[in-house]
C-alpha cells in the first residue's frame, strides 16, 4: 500500500493526502495561490518498498507547459532511489485502473440519495439505494419503520457529532485532513447561515408567544425577562389542558431536565397518562435554573391552566415527583387537598447518594435490599 501527501504551504504545515488526478491538480493550484515555490511531499509504503520518503517538487521557474523538477530528501530508514518513488506511482495507477467497474460502481454509490423530491421504481430499490449510499459514505443506519406503504431511515447512532462528520466527509471527498476545531467554526458558521444567530433567536419568543395567544385562545403563554436577559418561558395549550381533563387520568408528573445546550437552562414538565397509558403533556416551562422560586412560578401557572375549566376546580389530583423541594412546598400551595407522590427512581438514587454513603459495603446492601422489599411489599407487581 502506498500513500502520498503533501505540506500545505503555510504556518498551519497540514498533511493532505493524493488520491487521484483530481488532488494532484488541486495542490498544483494551491501552490500557485499561495505563491509557493516549493511542494514537500511524503512518501509512505507498506511493506518497505520505501519505508517514508520526503519529496520536494521544486516549481521555481516552471509555467503550464514545463517540465517539474524533482528531488528527493530521504530520512535516516529511507530506502531506494528516486526511480524507484515513479514506479511505486505506476504500479499504484495500474492496481486502480485494473477494476474500474468497481471505482465506478462506488462514486455512483456516494451520490445515489440526491435529496428531497427523489423517486424510486419501487420500495425494494429504494432499500437498495439507501445501503449502497451507506455502504459508499461510510455510514450506519438503522430502519426505523420498514413496510411495504412506509420506509424511515436514521442514522445509526443517535446524537453523533457533526464536527467529526464534517472531519471525515472532508477527508474522504477532498483528501484534506481538517483539524476538529475548524470542523466545528465551520459547522457554527453554516447553522447561523441557516436559523440566524442563536441569541437573537430569542427576540422571537415574544412573536411566539403572541401567535399562541392568538392561534389557540385560553391557551397560557408567559415569558418574563430580567434586563433584557431570558429568566422564564411557560406554555399550556388550552387543547392540551382539554384533553387532559377529558381523556387522562388525574394524575401528573412533574420534573425539570437540563438543557445540554450552550446557553444552558432547565425546562420543567408536568405530563400525564392517556387511556392508551402514553405520555400525554399538559404544560411545559423553560427557566434559568431549577430553583424554588422558578418552581413556584410553574405550579402557579399549571394551576390557572387546569382550573381554568371550572368543573375541575374541585377536583383532587396525585402529584408525582422527585421530592425536589420547590415542588415539595408549591403543590399544597397551589393544589390543596391534592395528593403528592414520589418517583421510587428517584427516592432509591437520594438514599444511595445521601444515606448509604455513610455506611460500610455490607451494610448498603441490607439497607438497600431492605428498600426494595418494602417496595415490593407495598406495590406488588
Amino acid at each position: 500500500m502506498v500513500e502520498v501527501k503533501y505540506f500545505i504551504p503555510n504556518k498551519s504545515r497540514m498533511l493532505v493526502s493524493l488520491l487521484g488526478d483530481k488532488d494532484v491538480r488541486n495542490m498544483h493550484q494551491i501552490h500557485v495561490n499561495l505563491n509557493a515555490l516549493v511542494i514537500e511531499l511524503v512518501v509512505s509504503h507498506i511493506p518497505c518498498l520505501i519505508e517514508a520518503a520526503d519529496v520536494v517538487i521544486d516549481m521555481r521557474d516552471s509555467g503550464p507547459s514545463q517540465n517539474v523538477e524533482c528531488s528527493r530528501r530521504s530520512k535516516i530508514f529511507s530506502k531506494g532511489s528516486l526511480s524507484n518513488f515513479g514506479q511505486v506511482v505506476e504500479k499504484t495507477r495500474a492496481a486502480i485502473e485494473e477494476q474500474p467497474s468497481q471505482r465506478n460502481s462506488l462514486d455512483a454509490w456516494k451520490t445515489s440519495i440526491e435529496g428531497v423530491g427523489q423517486k424510486f421504481n419501487d420500495v425494494e430499490t429504494l432499500r437498495d439505494t439507501i445501503r449502497n449510499f451507506c455502504i459508499a459514505n461510510c455510514r450506519d443506519f438503522v430502519f426505523v419503520k420498514n413496510d411495504r406503504l412506509r420506509l424511515t431511515v436514521e442514522y445509526a447512532y443517535e446524537g453523533c457529532e457533526w464536527p467529526i462528520d464534517i472531519v471525515k466527509d472532508i477527508h474522504r471527498e477532498y483528501s484534506v485532513e481538517l483539524p476538529y476545531h475548524q470542523a466545528w467554526h465551520g459547522k457554527e458558521v453554516a447553522m447561523k447561515d441557516l436559523y440566524g444567530h442563536r441569541s437573537k433567536s430569542y427576540d422571537r419568543i415574544y412573536w411566539y408567544c403572541d401567535a399562541i395567544l392568538e392561534t389557540n385562545p385560553d391557551s397560557i403563554a408567559e415569558y418574563e425577562t430580567i434586563e433584557g436577559r431570558f429568566k422564564r418561558l411557560f406554555i399550556s395549550f388550552h387543547a392540551s389542558v382539554v384533553g387532559f381533563i377529558r381523556g387522562c387520568r388525574p394524575l401528573i408528573f412533574m420534573d425539570g431536565t437540563f438543557i445540554k445546550h450552550k446557553d444552558g437552562g432547565v425546562i420543567l414538565g408536568a405530563t400525564s397518562k392517556d387511556a392508551n397509558d402514553d405520555m400525554f403533556p399538559i404544560a411545559y416551562g423553560v427557566v434559568d435554573t431549577e430553583i424554588d422560586d422558578n418552581w413556584d412560578w410553574f405550579c402557579r401557572n399549571l394551576k390557572d391552566a387546569i382550573y381554568s375549566c371550572i368543573e375541575w376546580r374541585s377536583k383532587q389530583i396525585t402529584f408525582m415527583t422527585d421530592r425536589h423541594q420547590g415542588i415539595i412546598k408549591s403543590v399544597p400551595k397551589y393544589f390543596s387537598g391534592s395528593y403528592h407522590s414520589y418517583c421510587f427512581r428517584h427516592v432509591k438514587d437520594n438514599f444511595k447518594n445521601q444515606v448509604l454513603v455513610h455506611y460500610c459495603a455490607s451494610e448498603r446492601k441490607r439497607l438497600l435490599d431492605l428498600l426494595n422489599a418494602a417496595r415490593t411489599e407495598l406495590f406488588p407487581k
